[in-house]
């Protein structure tokens, strides 16, 4: 068959008709079927959930037609626990129906952080560490020391804050920083005998520090180390002597086996 016959066959362009006519109704078909199931053109903005409450965003998803999922829970001061702190989408963004919102609610509980070790490093490097804890930097008192800009102590609550003990994100945490001091001398006190709260005033009355703290291998709980007593310190004490102001005093500290108690069962048994 030569082309023109081709071309100009009734059959043959009544086929092509048919099945360009096919492929419309195709593509629409498909094209309908996708505007029904995306919802195209149905489609409003996220409502606003902060500061709403979980039974308060039920009831707005039922009524706006999303859902909704708890991603996370952080606490945060001063804002009311259990209510909605983010979102996502966020506030005004277009979404279309039955869409899933992702929600950060506020924690009623503050997140219990492990503390560092802030001694033996600088004051600025201490600063650095707990605001990458996300602890909070109190009151800083200076006391002499050989060492300037050292941090010797650090204390939460008026009490001694050993590192590796756990707190509340945002607590506060106060630090005793070295600082060197000019002119005058002191003596080094006798401690001997002495609880270690009673022995670190003295130090620091007598403008000195306390250095490192080691326990007898008896002293083994927190109510053993209340009852130890210092039998050994380092400088020793010499009324004679006198030091720079500053200086670091190790102690060691023991069990008192002569305490009150013991004595008074023994008077007892007698």
């Amino acid at each position: 068959m030569r082309l023109k016959e081709f071309i100009t066959d009734k059959t043959i362009l009544k086929t092509l008709g048919y099945a360009v006519l096919l492929i419309v109704v195709l593509i629409w078909f498909t094209l309908f079927i996708l505007s029904r199931y995306t919802n195209q053109g149905e489609n409003f903005p996220t409502p606003n959930l902060k500061g709403l409450t979980i039974r308060q965003v039920e009831a707005l998803a039922v009524d706006r037609d999303f859902r909704y999922e708890i991603e996370d829970s952080v606490f945060r001061k001063n804002v009311v626990p259990g209510t909605i702190l983010f979102q996502n989408p966020a506030f005004g963004h277009k979404i279309k129906p039955n869409r899933l919102i992702h929600i950060t609610i506020a924690s009623f509980t503050p997140e219990q952080v492990e503390v560092p070790k802030l001694t033996d490093v600088s004051i600025r490097q201490a600063r650095e560490l707990l605001e990458s804890k996300g602890f909070a930097l109190g009151d800083i008192l200076f006391h002499p020391s050989e060492f300037d800009d050292l941090v010797l102590e650090q204390n939460h609550g008026g009490l001694a804050l050993a590192p590796g003990s756990r707190l509340p994100n945002g607590s506060v945490i106060d630090l005793v920083v070295g600082k060197k001091m000019f002119g005058g001398e002191t003596i080094i006190p006798e401690l001997k005998k002495l609880p270690l709260s009673i022995a670190r005033d003295i130090l620091r009355s007598r403008s000195l520090t306390t250095g490192s703290i080691i326990y007898d291998p008896a002293v083994r709980t927190l109510e053993d180390s209340l009852k130890a007593v210092i039998w050994k310190q380092v400088p020793t004490h010499d009324s004679l002597s006198h030091v720079m102001p500053g200086l670091s005093v190790d102690l060691w500290l023991k069990i008192d086996t002569q305490s009150p108690d013991s004595t008074s069962l023994k008077t007892t048994s007698n």
